[in-house]
């Protein structure tokens, strides 16, 4: 017969698995701006985020895992490295939180 967790275990072991899980969505909120250039990223709570560059914008969904930004996009995605406020891309691109 298998064995069963109850009472206080059972509760501990359900906070842990429900504080684990809210990890794994993290979101940023907010605007970064190019350190040099005009490239601005808006990022919004549903997962949704905003690229502009060149004068144009469109939206791309993101996720988070861990240090790294994974931006998706309809030609594909980018990784950004989160780094307390700044987000590094390819080419050094570089982004600041605003």
């Amino acid at each position: 017969m298998p064995r069963t967790i109850s009472g206080r275990p059972a509760r501990l072991l359900a906070l842990l698995l429900a504080l684990a899980a809210a990890g794994c969505g993290a979101r940023l909120s907010g605007t970064y701006a190019e350190a040099q250039g005009d490239g601005r990223l808006e990022f919004q709570d549903d997962g949704t985020v905003y690229v502009t560059t060149f004068g144009g914008t469109i939206a791309c969904t993101y996720e988070v895992d861990d240090t790294h930004v994974i931006v998706k996009g309809p030609r594909g995605s980018q990784v950004l490295l989160l780094d307390g406020e700044r987000l590094q891309g390819g080419l050094g691109a570089v982004f600041v939180k605003q």
